[in-house]
């Protein structure tokens, strides 16, 4: 791995680590104040209402309205998490076994996979704070940012070798093309607000 990857994963981690250190300080600060209350959400009803509403065939939502609000292809979308659900190592990383389906203290299903991922997609494509979705998703804070958290470092480990690293001649010869083909400006590379879409473009088949 080349240096530039590697401090761009311990950049990513720092960051991951100050976001949660932040939030779990608020959040002991308000159970010191507050008596912490258990809400029962209605987490399988969610799930069916997701998976309609987006996968299944003939579903209330198209393709198009998939990418407006997840900012990414549902075909991308499930790929990546199939490959967060077949990744193999053995003894496998916790952050990866947090997305597999399981069965809490309670003896009831945890949150399903499509959802942790769904939230942690939002949060990094709007910024949002980890409590936005607990009506829809009937998901709480503290599983909207672990999920954020867990995601983000499988994320690492499956893509790092060919994202978290310095472009070669080639990668950037496509990276002119795309931007050429779609703006009409050759030879750029320095938009950060197209350089997501193109360094997609390049790699996502």
């Amino acid at each position: 791995m080349s240096s530039t990857s590697s401090s761009n994963e311990e950049y990513l981690m720092q960051v991951l680590e100050i976001i949660n250190n932040e939030a779990l300080e608020s959040e002991n600060e308000t159970e010191s104040s507050n008596t912490r209350r258990y809400i029962d959400r209605e987490i399988e009803a969610a799930h069916v209402r997701h998976i309609t509403d987006y996968f299944v065939e003939g579903c209330k939502y198209s393709d198009k309205n998939f990418k407006r609000r997840i900012r990414m292809r549902r075909r991308v979308f499930l790929r990546i998490m199939e490959e967060i659900l077949n990744y193999r190592k053995d003894p496998l990383p916790e952050y990866f076994r947090y997305f597999h389906l399981r069965v809490d203290a309670r003896g009831k299903l945890s949150m399903c996979t499509y959802l942790k991922i769904i939230a942690a997609l939002r949060l990094l494509a709007y910024g949002d704070t980890p409590d936005l979705f607990d009506e829809y998703l009937q998901m709480s804070e503290r599983t909207c940012r672990e999920s954020l958290m867990n995601f983000c470092k499988c994320i690492i480990d499956l893509y790092k070798d060919g994202y978290m690293r310095e472009p070669t001649t080639d990668d950037i010869k496509r990276l002119y093309e795309a931007h050429e083909d779609t703006h009409g400006l050759p030879k750029m590379m320095g938009s950060i607000d197209c350089m997501h879409w193109a360094w997609g473009k390049c790699h996502v088949a």
